[in-house]
């Protein structure tokens, strides 16, 4: 089935797209919600919308720009109102900081997710692919072990919070499970 098209040959998705980057471009710096951008562009907000602000993340990315993550807005009078900012090339602040510590954060826990499930799996006898299980888990390890030395940054960076107990509480599991059973 063919997707309708305007006069200009762009789908409406594709309109939506342009319409939300011109829109972020006007406002770059602002604290903006979804609502903002809705009333912003005239679209509703709902998955629409939210479709083509997620392909605008990736238009500004490949540009050089950052539409940041949406957080809770910093700002008093917009208390539980969660925004984004759209910031262009070489610009940042305090808060552009504070969402890229969080999303090294939440991709160096999905690593670790990662690894733990490859590394698993490289050694599961009914694995339907133990080598290139083990390869992922060689690759991921290396990029922990890469990524590992981030804690010298500071503490901002890399949060301690009991994790020794917690990883201590871990490693004795595995030294359990990886024990040959004696019976």
């Amino acid at each position: 089935m063919s997707r309708r098209r305007d006069e200009m040959g762009w789908t409406r998705a594709e309109t939506d797209v342009a319409e939300v980057m011109i829109w972020l471009r006007s406002n770059h710096g602002r604290e903006i919600s979804y609502a903002d951008i809705a009333a912003g562009v005239g679209i509703k907000d709902g998955a629409r919308l939210r479709r083509a602000v997620k392909v605008a993340r990736v238009v500004a990315a490949n540009r050089g720009d950052r539409l940041e993550r949406f957080l809770p807005s910093q700002s008093p009078a917009r208390r539980r109102v969660f925004v984004t900012r759209y910031m262009r090339q070489g610009l940042g602040d305090e808060f552009g900081a504070r969402d890229a510590m969080s999303a090294a954060r939440t991709a160096m826990t999905a690593m670790k997710d990662m690894h733990r499930a490859t590394t698993f799996e490289a050694g599961n006898d009914k694995s339907i692919a133990r080598q290139e299980f083990g390869t992922m888990a060689t690759a991921v390890d290396e990029c922990i072990t890469k990524v590992s030395g981030i804690d010298k940054v500071g503490p901002q960076v890399v949060r301690q919070e009991n994790t020794g107990l917690l990883a201590q509480m871990i490693a004795a599991l595995e030294a359990r499970l990886t024990e040959p059973s004696t019976g």
